[in-house]
Protein backbone atom coordinates (compact mmCIF):
# COMPACT_ATOMS: atom_id res chain seq x y z
CA UNK A 1 0.00 0.00 0.00
CA UNK A 2 2.64 2.32 0.90
CA UNK A 3 4.29 1.91 -2.51
CA UNK A 4 1.21 2.48 -4.51
CA UNK A 5 1.20 5.83 -2.56
CA UNK A 6 4.45 6.73 -3.34
CA UNK A 7 3.55 5.95 -6.93
CA UNK A 8 0.58 7.89 -6.85
CA UNK A 9 2.14 10.87 -5.16
CA UNK A 10 5.32 10.78 -8.00
CA UNK A 11 2.86 10.89 -11.13
CA UNK A 12 1.00 13.68 -9.48
CA UNK A 13 3.91 15.95 -8.68
CA UNK A 14 5.67 14.83 -12.33
CA UNK A 15 1.93 15.81 -13.85
CA UNK A 16 2.62 19.55 -11.00
CA UNK A 17 6.03 20.15 -12.69
CA UNK A 18 4.90 19.52 -16.96
CA UNK A 19 1.72 21.90 -16.18
CA UNK A 20 4.34 24.11 -14.64
CA UNK A 21 6.34 24.12 -17.47
CA UNK A 22 4.00 24.52 -20.37
CA UNK A 23 2.18 27.24 -18.16
CA UNK A 24 5.53 29.45 -18.12
CA UNK A 25 6.37 29.05 -22.07
CA UNK A 26 6.10 32.40 -24.06
CA UNK A 27 3.34 33.22 -26.23
CA UNK A 28 5.77 32.44 -29.34
CA UNK A 29 6.83 29.13 -28.22
CA UNK A 30 3.94 27.77 -27.62
CA UNK A 31 2.41 28.89 -31.37
CA UNK A 32 5.15 27.31 -32.42
CA UNK A 33 4.22 24.05 -31.22
CA UNK A 34 0.28 24.08 -32.50
CA UNK A 35 1.91 25.16 -36.21
CA UNK A 36 2.12 22.68 -38.26
CA UNK A 37 5.44 20.08 -39.17
CA UNK A 38 6.16 21.08 -42.59
CA UNK A 39 6.89 18.45 -44.42
CA UNK A 40 10.89 17.83 -46.13
CA UNK A 41 10.07 18.06 -49.82
CA UNK A 42 7.04 19.78 -50.83
CA UNK A 43 4.31 17.08 -52.52
CA UNK A 44 2.17 18.84 -54.57
CA UNK A 45 3.91 18.64 -58.24
CA UNK A 46 2.08 17.46 -60.85
CA UNK A 47 4.79 16.33 -63.08
CA UNK A 48 6.38 19.27 -64.47
CA UNK A 49 3.18 21.85 -64.10
CA UNK A 50 2.94 25.14 -62.44
CA UNK A 51 1.73 24.96 -59.09
CA UNK A 52 -0.13 28.76 -58.31
CA UNK A 53 1.27 29.83 -54.50
CA UNK A 54 -1.51 32.62 -55.07
CA UNK A 55 -5.41 31.67 -55.47
CA UNK A 56 -6.33 35.50 -56.02
CA UNK A 57 -8.72 35.25 -53.14
CA UNK A 58 -6.67 35.47 -49.89
CA UNK A 59 -3.85 34.73 -48.07
CA UNK A 60 -4.53 30.54 -48.09
CA UNK A 61 -1.13 28.79 -47.59
CA UNK A 62 0.94 31.82 -46.49
CA UNK A 63 1.35 32.99 -42.89
CA UNK A 64 2.66 36.74 -42.06
CA UNK A 65 5.55 36.45 -40.10
CA UNK A 66 6.06 38.62 -36.60
CA UNK A 67 9.59 40.04 -37.05
CA UNK A 68 9.72 42.56 -34.51
CA UNK A 69 8.29 46.02 -35.84
CA UNK A 70 6.96 44.30 -39.11
CA UNK A 71 4.52 45.37 -41.24
CA UNK A 72 0.95 43.70 -42.13
CA UNK A 73 0.44 41.33 -44.58
CA UNK A 74 -2.99 41.46 -46.42
CA UNK A 75 -4.98 40.60 -49.25
CA UNK A 76 -6.13 43.16 -51.44
CA UNK A 77 -9.04 42.38 -54.34
CA UNK A 78 -8.74 44.83 -56.04
CA UNK A 79 -5.30 46.59 -55.99
CA UNK A 80 -4.11 49.35 -58.23
CA UNK A 81 -1.77 52.53 -57.76
CA UNK A 82 -1.84 55.46 -59.99
CA UNK A 83 0.11 53.78 -62.51
CA UNK A 84 -1.44 51.55 -63.24
CA UNK A 85 -5.40 51.07 -65.02
CA UNK A 86 -6.62 47.93 -64.24
CA UNK A 87 -7.01 46.34 -60.79
CA UNK A 88 -5.69 43.07 -59.86
CA UNK A 89 -5.94 40.89 -56.76
CA UNK A 90 -2.56 41.10 -54.86
CA UNK A 91 -1.18 40.47 -51.72
CA UNK A 92 0.45 43.51 -49.78
CA UNK A 93 3.69 42.69 -47.75
CA UNK A 94 3.60 46.18 -45.31
CA UNK A 95 6.54 48.38 -44.57
CA UNK A 96 7.48 47.93 -40.86
CA UNK A 97 10.75 49.05 -38.67
CA UNK A 98 12.97 46.80 -40.50
CA UNK A 99 11.89 43.27 -42.17
CA UNK A 100 8.38 42.54 -43.12
CA UNK A 101 7.44 38.93 -44.76
CA UNK A 102 5.37 36.13 -45.30
CA UNK A 103 6.41 32.39 -45.49
CA UNK A 104 4.76 29.45 -47.77
CA UNK A 105 3.47 26.94 -45.32
CA UNK A 106 2.78 23.95 -47.30
CA UNK A 107 6.15 22.60 -47.43
CA UNK A 108 9.59 23.73 -49.94
CA UNK A 109 10.84 22.66 -52.87
CA UNK A 110 14.62 21.35 -52.17
CA UNK A 111 16.08 20.77 -55.67
CA UNK A 112 15.34 20.95 -59.37
CA UNK A 113 12.57 23.67 -59.53
CA UNK A 114 11.76 27.61 -60.29
CA UNK A 115 9.78 29.64 -58.80
CA UNK A 116 8.20 32.94 -60.61
CA UNK A 117 6.55 35.84 -59.06
CA UNK A 118 5.48 39.47 -60.32
CA UNK A 119 6.17 42.30 -57.59
CA UNK A 120 6.45 46.12 -57.26
CA UNK A 121 7.76 48.65 -54.85
CA UNK A 122 4.66 50.57 -53.59
CA UNK A 123 6.90 52.56 -51.17
CA UNK A 124 10.18 52.83 -49.20
CA UNK A 125 13.52 52.57 -51.05
CA UNK A 126 15.07 48.78 -50.77
CA UNK A 127 13.94 45.45 -51.78
CA UNK A 128 10.18 44.40 -52.26
CA UNK A 129 10.40 40.19 -53.24
CA UNK A 130 13.46 38.53 -51.52
CA UNK A 131 13.20 34.97 -51.75
CA UNK A 132 14.30 33.02 -49.25
CA UNK A 133 14.47 29.52 -50.48
CA UNK A 134 16.20 25.77 -49.99
CA UNK A 135 19.08 24.28 -51.89
CA UNK A 136 19.15 20.38 -50.36
CA UNK A 137 19.61 21.40 -46.84
CA UNK A 138 21.14 24.78 -47.15
CA UNK A 139 19.24 27.83 -47.37
CA UNK A 140 19.60 31.69 -49.20
CA UNK A 141 18.21 34.38 -50.03
CA UNK A 142 17.71 35.75 -53.68
CA UNK A 143 17.47 39.84 -52.95
CA UNK A 144 16.36 41.74 -56.10
CA UNK A 145 16.87 45.64 -55.98
CA UNK A 146 18.31 45.79 -51.94
CA UNK A 147 20.87 47.98 -50.57
CA UNK A 148 18.88 51.09 -51.42
CA UNK A 149 17.10 49.96 -54.43
CA UNK A 150 20.30 49.12 -56.58
CA UNK A 151 21.85 45.65 -55.48
CA UNK A 152 20.89 42.66 -56.44
CA UNK A 153 22.29 39.10 -55.54
CA UNK A 154 22.20 35.45 -53.56
CA UNK A 155 22.41 36.02 -49.85
CA UNK A 156 25.30 34.52 -49.38
CA UNK A 157 27.57 32.95 -51.44
CA UNK A 158 31.03 32.01 -49.41
CA UNK A 159 29.98 34.53 -46.18
CA UNK A 160 29.49 36.96 -48.15
CA UNK A 161 26.06 38.68 -48.96
CA UNK A 162 24.87 40.03 -52.40
CA UNK A 163 26.65 43.08 -52.07
CA UNK A 164 29.88 41.45 -52.03
CA UNK A 165 29.85 38.14 -53.83
CA UNK A 166 30.13 37.38 -57.57
CA UNK A 167 26.35 37.33 -58.02
CA UNK A 168 26.28 40.83 -57.36
CA UNK A 169 24.56 43.17 -59.94
CA UNK A 170 23.39 46.68 -60.59
CA UNK A 171 19.49 46.52 -61.07
CA UNK A 172 17.76 49.93 -60.04
CA UNK A 173 13.52 48.81 -61.22
CA UNK A 174 11.19 51.33 -60.95
CA UNK A 175 8.62 52.17 -58.43
CA UNK A 176 4.56 51.05 -58.88
CA UNK A 177 5.79 49.30 -61.70
CA UNK A 178 5.11 45.34 -62.28
CA UNK A 179 8.49 43.34 -62.44
CA UNK A 180 8.87 39.73 -63.24
CA UNK A 181 11.49 37.76 -61.17
CA UNK A 182 12.35 33.42 -61.72
CA UNK A 183 14.53 31.54 -59.67
CA UNK A 184 16.11 28.20 -60.52
CA UNK A 185 17.70 25.62 -58.37
CA UNK A 186 19.57 22.97 -59.94
CA UNK A 187 22.05 20.22 -59.17
CA UNK A 188 24.83 22.65 -60.41
CA UNK A 189 23.84 25.83 -60.38
CA UNK A 190 21.51 28.72 -58.77
CA UNK A 191 19.63 30.98 -61.41
CA UNK A 192 17.50 34.21 -61.72
CA UNK A 193 16.01 36.27 -64.14
CA UNK A 194 14.22 39.75 -63.23
CA UNK A 195 12.18 40.75 -66.08
CA UNK A 196 13.34 38.02 -68.38
CA UNK A 197 16.56 39.14 -68.55
CA UNK A 198 19.32 36.33 -66.59
CA UNK A 199 21.35 38.08 -63.74
CA UNK A 200 22.65 35.36 -62.23
CA UNK A 201 24.20 32.41 -62.99
CA UNK A 202 25.94 30.63 -60.12
CA UNK A 203 27.74 27.24 -60.50
CA UNK A 204 27.18 25.95 -57.04
CA UNK A 205 29.64 23.25 -57.03
CA UNK A 206 32.39 24.06 -53.69
CA UNK A 207 30.20 26.83 -52.86
CA UNK A 208 28.87 27.30 -49.37
CA UNK A 209 25.30 28.59 -49.57
CA UNK A 210 24.14 30.49 -46.38
CA UNK A 211 21.74 32.98 -44.79
CA UNK A 212 22.44 36.13 -43.93
CA UNK A 213 22.50 37.35 -40.35
CA UNK A 214 19.75 39.22 -39.08
CA UNK A 215 17.79 36.94 -41.59
CA UNK A 216 14.33 35.61 -40.57
CA UNK A 217 14.77 32.25 -38.67
CA UNK A 218 11.26 30.86 -40.39
CA UNK A 219 13.35 30.42 -43.74
CA UNK A 220 14.99 27.61 -42.35
CA UNK A 221 11.42 25.81 -40.96
CA UNK A 222 9.35 26.34 -43.65
CA UNK A 223 11.87 26.88 -46.92
CA UNK A 224 9.99 29.44 -49.07
CA UNK A 225 9.45 33.22 -47.69
CA UNK A 226 8.85 36.57 -49.27
CA UNK A 227 10.50 39.66 -47.40
CA UNK A 228 10.62 43.10 -47.94
CA UNK A 229 12.86 45.71 -46.45
CA UNK A 230 11.72 49.29 -45.25
CA UNK A 231 9.41 48.86 -48.03
CA UNK A 232 5.47 48.29 -49.49
CA UNK A 233 5.52 45.53 -51.76
CA UNK A 234 2.68 43.94 -53.55
CA UNK A 235 2.83 40.59 -55.72
CA UNK A 236 0.42 39.56 -57.88
CA UNK A 237 1.14 36.27 -58.97
CA UNK A 238 3.59 33.69 -57.74
CA UNK A 239 3.87 30.08 -59.04
CA UNK A 240 6.66 27.19 -59.02
CA UNK A 241 7.34 24.16 -60.90
CA UNK A 242 9.41 20.82 -61.21
CA UNK A 243 12.36 20.59 -63.48
CA UNK A 244 12.99 17.55 -65.18
CA UNK A 245 16.82 16.79 -65.05
CA UNK A 246 17.38 16.71 -68.82
CA UNK A 247 16.12 20.45 -68.37
CA UNK A 248 19.41 21.55 -66.74
CA UNK A 249 22.09 23.46 -68.16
Amino acid sequence: MRFRLQSVKFLLLTGLIAWALCAVQSPEALAQGRRPKIPYEYEGFKDTNWVCLFDGKSLSGWLPLELGGSGPVEFEAEFKTDKQTNTVPAILIHRGDMLSGMAWTNGPPRMNYEIEWEAMRVDGNDFFAAMGFAVNDSYASFIPSGWGGSVAGISCVDNRDASENETSSYLPLEDKVWHKFKLRVTEKKVEAWANEKKIIDLRTEDKELSLRSGSPAEIKRYGIVCTVYRSTGAIKDIRMRKIKIDEEK
